[in-house]
């Protein structure tokens, strides 16, 4: 039987990108639409270039899923060599690409196995559910046990961003306008969690070491972190607070800081700092 395949898309982060080749992930880039033009997410296309548009025009800037025609083709293509796929996508609430792929793989039943999974998370944590999964097909495991390895680390992903602006909340509807605006006007920074796979407001802070406190708490309030990522862009400073403090409450360990990519970054803006944190079991 042949190896079940594993695809995603380009929200993933992978600590070691040279897994996407070595274990045969298939990354779907998904579509930046940019003063009329339209760029696939990380294919020559800076993250830092994105960033700096998104800074000059956050209504003009966003991030779409590919077409149904577009996933059509590529199960197509996929088909030749795999009858069996496991499509693993960033949150629905942040982007609409695991419903494009299920509309898709509808047209294949009865010749191909398509599973589509939406994880509910993104970014690094999309990138550790998926890397495990692949692992797991380059073993041999079966359809069944992949989709299994994919739930069960879904409910252990968790995430708490801070942003240094209001707007970009608002404009996919986290905020209204009179809070934006009140906000602005008190000079308040808005704090998000994630919940069932959207980003959802939960208090606002007026200083960036206020925003280092609460990002230290919510980490050590968990028993087992298995493994924890910083989100920041242009935070390098409260970032390296960060992991200072953290060296006391977890001695030995190594916590990867990282950038977050445009389809994460339409929905927090340019300049934002947070983790991403995967509680194993004892």
């Amino acid at each position: 039987m042949a190896q079940v395949k594993i695809v995603t898309d380009s929200n993933a982060f992978f600590l070691d990108p040279n897994l996407i080749e070595e274990l045969g992930i298939e990354v779907v880039p998904l579509p930046i639409h940019i003063g009329g033009q339209t760029y696939p997410e990380r294919v020559n296309f800076t993250d830092e270039t994105f960033l700096r548009k998104l800074t000059q025009d956050q209504k003009g800037v966003y991030v779409d899923a590919p077409s149904v025609g577009q996933m059509q083709k590529l199960f197509g293509r996929l088909g030749q060599t795999a009858d069996q796929i496991v499509c693993i996508h960033v949150s629905s609430a942040l982007n609409d690409v695991a419903e494009v792929m299920r509309k898709a793989a509808a047209n294949f039943m009865g010749r191909q196995r398509i599973i589509v999974l939406d994880t509910a998370t993104t970014s690094a944590g999309l990138g550790l559910i998926v890397e495990a999964a692949a692992r797991a097909a380059a073993a041999g495991a079966a359809q069944a046990e992949v989709v299994r390895i994919v739930r069960g680390m879904m409910p252990h992903m968790y995430a708490l961003i801070f942003s240094d602006a209001l707007e970009y909340l608002e404009a996919w509807g986290r905020l209204g306008a009179a809070q934006t605006l009140l906000g602005v006007m008190l000079g308040l920074k808005p704090f998000t969690i994630m919940e069932d796979g959207d980003l959802l407001p939960i208090e606002k802070v007026r200083n960036y070491g206020r925003a280092v406190d609460k990002l230290y708490e919510f980490i050590i309030e968990f028993s087992n972190v298995e493994q924890m990522y910083v989100l920041q862009h242009e935070f390098e400073t409260e970032a390296a607070q960060l992991l200072e403090r953290l060296e006391l409450a977890f001695p030995d360990r190594e916590f990867p800081v990282i950038g977050y990519p445009p389809s994460l970054a339409v929905h927090i803006g340019p300049k934002a700092m947070g983790v991403i944190v995967y509680e194993g079991d004892w």
